[in-house]
């Protein structure tokens, strides 16, 4: 069983009780033709139909929860490319607090305005020449705003991983445990969550951090268990995963958690939402489909395996989506 002295089990026990009545308890869908085509059970945990098109929310409420008292706060802030910033504001929408958003410039469009349209106020950063965390800070201080961070808080990785709790009671309903779970990986706050529970569970099983192939901190890190960072000039179009590098507490979990990162290509990844979109008649953005791509592309064996793949949101670009589909 794994113990660490930040995270522990009850608190995850905790998140799944504050945001239960608040979000969607996503399906665990089973592929047959790709378990046919490849001799395994592949499964993929939906997180794409999540409230506000992503995982995010899980954390961002549970954060929220433990952090305010919305009589005696000036409201809260976060940085995000888009989905953290969506769940954030859908949660201050709930708790009726004001959310200040800092996003890039160049997030894309479908996030900006699902942002906007629930209330949030937003301020653009550009994610080449300035840090939004610095930013962030200087504003949450000036005006006395709770910090709610993307990935690396104890109270959002809780969050995340209910994730965890749901694929635990949801296999079981197959009869079968799972050998190797794949996980879309930014900055390692929905891995941590979701290695904490699975690895109380399931002593052999296998956990891996799914990164586009120019943003592979968390594979490098995992491998050689020291931080490294990404090259902010690199592009992709995974535009939820590209994160700086691993957060301090996320890493510290992971390091002795996965087996290893996996990495695909923007192009794998475009195949990836064609496949979600045709076979399993899923919407899947860049970010989220990643881990589907790993499988597609057999980054790990998976003959005679029970594989389950997140699939963590679903806030797509139109152009990048009907690129992908045609």
């Amino acid at each position: 069983m794994y113990k660490n002295d930040l995270i522990k089990f009850s608190d995850i026990i905790r998140a799944k009780n504050t945001i239960k009545n608040y979000i969607v308890n996503t399906p665990l869908i089973y592929d047959h033709y790709l378990s046919n085509k490849f001799e395994a059970k592949i499964f993929y945990k939906a997180e794409s139909i999540q409230r506000t098109g992503s995982f995010k929310i899980r954390g961002a409420f549970n954060k929220i929860y433990q952090s305010i008292n919305s009589d005696d706060t000036n409201g809260i802030l976060a940085w995000s490319s888009g989905n953290h910033a969506q769940g954030v504001a859908e949660a201050a929408k709930i708790f009726k607090i004001k959310a200040t958003i800092v996003m890039p410039k160049d997030a894309p469009k479908i996030k900006i305005q699902g942002t906007k349209s629930r209330g949030a106020n937003i301020i653009f950063y550009n994610r080449k020449t300035e840090n939004r965390e610095e930013i962030g800070r200087s504003i949450a201080e000036s005006k006395n705003l709770i910090i709610i961070p993307p990935y690396d808080d104890k109270n959002v990785i809780a969050g995340q991983g209910t994730i965890g709790l749901e694929i635990i009671d949801q296999i079981k309903g197959y009869g079968l445990k799972p050998d190797k779970v794949l996980v879309p990986t930014g900055g390692g706050g929905l891995i941590s969550g979701i290695s904490i529970i699975l690895k109380n569970k399931y002593k052999n099983i296998n956990l891996y951090a799914v990164e586009p192939n120019k943003f592979s901190d968390y594979s490098k890190s995992i491998k050689y268990k020291k931080i490294f960072k990404n090259n902010v000039n690199n592009y992709s179009i995974c535009d939820s995963l590209l994160a700086n590098m691993p957060g301090k507490i996320t890493f510290d979990i992971n390091k002795n958690l996965l087996k290893r990162g996996l990495t695909v290509t923007d192009n794998q990844v475009l195949n990836a939402i064609k496949y979600a979109y045709h076979n399993l008649g899923l919407i899947l953005e860049p970010g989220g489909a990643v881990a589907l791509a790993a499988i597609l592309n057999k980054k790990t064996e998976v003959k005679n395996r029970t594989l389950i793949a997140v699939l963590s949101g679903s806030n797509i670009d139109p152009k990048i989506f009907k690129k992908a589909i045609t």
